[in-house]
């Protein structure tokens, strides 16, 4: 939250976005052709790359990914995914999701789709100027995961108001 309310001080500290930056290879359900098999770990698919300027210590960046995805069931079970950010390499923000099948219809396989939503404020200083790159990758737990889209990472920085 950018605004804290205590009784006794209310402090204001607002940011501006700046320099947005896009990696979408895909839009839209299907727009991955073929679909991107998601390895089995400890294996990872890179899903998307960008790279943002950060010329202040003060900059903080702002990430934000979709992935759409799913998994193909032959048997009742579950498969769990992993989508991870990364910095140059080095993780800095991670989730997990698992969808499961139950297998009520009469013929498998059965697809389970599902959307992960990742966000995250990177405050980690850099050395100054830099341009910092940023990928968005995934793998699963047991084969069976892919990804055909949407698949979207975002970047933005957020400078600091000046104070007036």
């Amino acid at each position: 939250m950018s605004e804290t309310q205590d009784p006794k001080v209310m402090i204001f500290e607002k940011g501006r976005l700046t320099e947005l930056v896009v990696d979408e290879p895909a839009s839209t359900f299907g727009g991955l052709t073929p679909p991107v098999t998601l390895p089995v770990a400890p294996s990872f698919v890179d899903l998307a790359t960008l790279s943002i300027f950060v010329n202040d210590t003060t900059d903080k960046v702002w990430l934000n990914a979709t992935v759409g995805w799913l998994a193909s069931f032959t048997v009742i079970g579950e498969v769990t995914a992993t989508f991870q950010i990364l910095k140059g390499g080095v993780v800095v923000y991670e989730t997990t999701q698992t969808v499961s099948s139950t297998l009520t219809i009469a013929v498998p396989p059965f697809a389970a789709y599902n959307i992960v939503h990742l966000e995250h404020i990177d405050t980690t200083p850099v050395p100054l100027p830099s341009k910092v790159t940023y990928s968005l990758r995934a793998q699963a737990n047991i084969a069976g995961a892919s990804t055909s889209g949407p698949v979207t990472l975002t970047a933005a920085k957020i400078k600091r108001n000046a104070i007036a």
